[in-house]
């Protein structure tokens, strides 16, 4: 089988590496033939005139691989919808379309506009549509589009390998509140510095920050450990939180978003603090893991008794890796995956 993957963005950006990159290898030890493109180059987040320009000239090689491939596999990207409809050309071609993040309500005005229009374009010209957010579900079926819900998918099996080898924490040794992004997502959390710092006076706190390497914040009891992402890092750093933080601001798009870290954190066996709110609150509630935020004020309240809870941590480490590994993984995406290509 001829496949084409074309992604949002390179191996560089976490949601693309999760769900097309990581899976090239596998696709290819089936026997397919792979073909795989990027819309957004690395580190940029935002359409510019010169990413505009690269997109102009990358479209035609994108179509050039769809009047190739016997199957297309969109991730995220809505560049390629006009072209969607030559997949009926010649021989018969089938085309997934597969999200984490709410594509369809990015930007205000004319450029949300065009946002939903690609999206109603992309997901009508698939024939099958993959999503993490199950409150896409419904609109999806009652538009008669065929969709499956995924969790995920995690690397569950390498985070696990790295939690298996860390060495037993010092008894002085502070309780660590981490979370894993980037510059572009901290002010999720920026709301919560408060509330970390009031907690770490009753107890020594430190916040790592994955993907941060530069904070205006000064704290008076919460010591800070800011590190560059790298993959690597990445897997070798997040089996050692105590507590992972994830945080929404109550907007309807963050009701739409992905939960890609509250994976990441199960997968290595982190119990975690969540906004109960949109997929966090469906998680939470599906897996019996995580300590729920209802409100904004609740957070130093809720921190305090998380950051106690050494019995009910452990639990959540031990449950949620067991949910990783069941619901999570690579191979129950890709088992999915294979299915719905077939």
């Amino acid at each position: 089988m001829k496949l084409f993957l074309l992604a949002v963005g390179d191996r560089t950006r976490a949601s693309s590496r999760l769900r097309v990159w990581d899976h090239i290898n596998w696709l290819t030890q089936q026997g397919h033939q792979v073909r795989a493109c990027y819309v957004m180059p690395p580190g940029v987040h935002q359409l510019t005139a010169a990413v505009a320009w690269r997109i102009l000239r990358q479209w035609p090689i994108w179509v050039w691989h769809l009047l190739w491939a016997d199957r297309i596999v969109v991730q995220e990207a809505l560049l390629l919808a006009p072209a969607l409809w030559l997949k009926r050309l010649g021989k018969r071609r089938r085309c997934v379309f597969d999200f984490s993040d709410p594509v369809d309500t990015i930007g205000a005005g004319w450029r949300n506009r065009l946002q939903k229009l690609g999206f109603a374009w992309t997901t009508g010209a698939a024939d099958h549509v993959i999503v993490e957010n199950s409150a896409y579900v419904p609109e999806l079926r009652k538009r008669g589009l065929a969709v499956s819900h995924y969790y995920g998918p995690v690397d569950v099996d390498r985070y696990q390998a790295s939690a298996a080898v860390l060495p037993a924490a010092a008894p002085d040794q502070p309780l660590r509140v981490g979370w894993t992004g980037s510059p572009g997502t901290l002010a999720f959390i920026t709301p919560l510095f408060a509330a970390l710092d009031a907690a770490a006076s009753l107890r020594p706190v430190e916040l790592m920050l994955i993907g941060v390497t530069s904070l205006e914040h000064d704290f008076k009891h919460l010591s800070v450990t800011l590190v560059p992402w790298t993959e690597a890092k990445e897997f070798e750093l997040v089996p050692t939180f105590d507590l992972g933080l994830f945080a929404l601001d109550g907007s309807a798009r963050s009701g739409r978003r992905g939960a890609g870290k509250l994976f990441v954190y199960m997968a290595a066996g982190v119990p975690f603090v969540a906004t109960r709110f949109g997929i966090a609150d469906d998680v939470m509630r599906e897996f019996g893991v995580g300590y729920g935020v209802d409100s904004p004020d609740q957070w130093q309240q809720v921190l305090v008794r998380a950051i106690s809870d050494d019995q009910g941590r452990q639990r959540m480490r031990r449950e949620g890796a067991s949910h990783a590994n069941l619901r999570l993984s690579y191979g129950a995406y890709r088992r999915g995956l294979a299915a719905v290509l077939a």
